[in-house]
């Protein structure tokens, strides 16, 4: 929505297609509104793909397509030959099986009419030019992975899709059709479509490295040393919250408040019934190596939305073990469950916001503060309920594991 409102100050489309998963009280002028669904495609989600599919074919020559695209378009914004029953079944087996999300649009591109750069093609070929603007919401900023690149004009289609799901023992999970089209797709490797005719462009106009310099300027300003320690956050949730606590316990020690940034997009491989996202089990992890510390750790997507819940994420300080243990809760049952919502929910340490309006991935934000420095301070927040809880004092740093297939590299 924001978006669009950007490009209306700017210029005066003949026509337009907003598609999101809350409809605004007042949508932009002359545009087609669809509401859809995120992160399972529904029948919103056809309907957009079918709406994009008629305002393209009706470009021709010197006409210019702007794409405003944001993660999330994955779901959103689909035409397929599958029924949707089976792109939803498929697209379930793929969010609980801890793939790395290129791999998972990887198999979403060959299932997809408008995936994989064939929106751009289906454009270009009536001699229209296409011109991108993408948030992007994956480290590293792969145009063609973004919203599964519709508009990455020599992205893959899908020809990996067969052998990813084979290798981790998915393939048998999925609905016959979905495996009927990928096989289809492996058979096509390197096999295009007549060149297009029209020329094709892709910007990055924000992406999870801005949001977090941002972070940052706010975090000095309130007078905290900060850092961002790491961008390209991936691999399991549970393993990263640990990985970056136990180095953000590290940083700086002479400092007296410190704050530390990071982020990208991890995973989670789903065992159990529970309800959660990665980010609050993210935050469920370092809740243990936080226990007594005058410190307190965010995790949030920056969408507003974490897994199959309404939360965008959770909240962790040095007190949240001892509520937690009060209440009778034990943190790694939960975890286990892969249930961190009903966790945080009986701790009142959801955070919840709703839709942002924006997506560039994940924000992990730790503060601390060393007591002692200049003079002795507690860090405090709000809690559940309402008022502050000031957090325990310090105690001495111990070693902790840094876990195996995690991605955190110094920045």
């Amino acid at each position: 929505m924001r978006m669009s409102k950007g490009a209306l100050r700017l210029l005066r489309p003949d026509s337009g297609l907003l598609v999101a998963q809350e409809i605004p009280s007042s949508p932009p002028g002359g545009f087609e509104v669809v509401r859809a669904s995120h992160p399972l495609p529904d029948q919103g989600s056809l309907q957009a793909g079918e709406a994009a599919m008629r305002l393209i074919d009706r470009l021709g020559p010197g006409d210019l397509l702007l794409v405003l695209l944001s993660g999330g378009a994955s779901a959103l914004f689909e035409a397929s030959p599958v029924p949707l029953d089976d792109l939803r079944t498929a697209t379930v087996e793929l969010l609980r099986s801890g793939l790395a999300i290129r791999d998972v649009n990887e198999v979403r591109k060959g299932l997809s009419e408008v995936k994989g750069g064939r929106l751009a093609e289906r454009a270009s070929a009536r001699g229209a030019t296409v011109v991108g603007l993408i948030l992007s919401d994956i480290v590293g900023n792969p145009i063609d992975d973004i919203g599964s690149g519709p508009t990455a004009l020599h992205s893959s289609r899908g020809e990996r899709a067969k052998s990813i799901l084979e290798r981790h023992r998915l393939w048998d999970s999925m609905p016959a059709t979905v495996q009927r089209l990928l096989r289809s797709a492996a058979e096509a490797h390197g096999v295009r479509s007549s060149l297009a005719s029209g020329a094709v462009y892709n910007v990055i106009v924000a992406d999870n490295g801005r949001a977090f310099q941002a972070a940052r300027q706010e975090a000095e300003r309130r007078g905290y040393a900060s850092h961002i320690l790491t961008t390209p956050m991936e691999g399991e949730a549970r393993q990263a919250g640990r990985v970056v606590v136990s180095q953000a316990l590290r940083w700086n020690p002479a400092a007296r408040s410190v704050a530390v940034i990071a982020g990208g997009e991890t995973t989670v491989t789903v065992h159990g019934g529970g309800r959660g996202g990665r980010n609050q089990e993210l935050a469920l992890s370092a809740a243990e190596l936080l226990e007594g510390r005058p410190a307190v750790l965010l995790a949030c997507g920056t969408d507003g939305a974490d897994g199959n819940t309404e939360a965008a994420g959770a909240i962790v300080d040095g007190r949240t073990m001892a509520r937690a243990s009060a209440l009778g809760l034990n943190p790694e049952e939960f975890l286990d469950n892969n249930d961190s919502y009903s966790f945080f929910g009986a701790l009142h340490d959801l955070v919840v916001t709703g839709p942002t309006g924006t997506n560039v991935a994940d924000l992990v934000l730790f503060l601390a503060h060393r007591p002692g420095r200049d003079r002795r301070e507690r860090l405090s927040r709000s809690s559940g309920r309402g008022r502050a809880s000031p957090l325990g004092s310090s105690r001495s740093d111990s070693a902790h594991s840094e876990g195996h297939g995690v991605s955190v590299h110094s920045h």
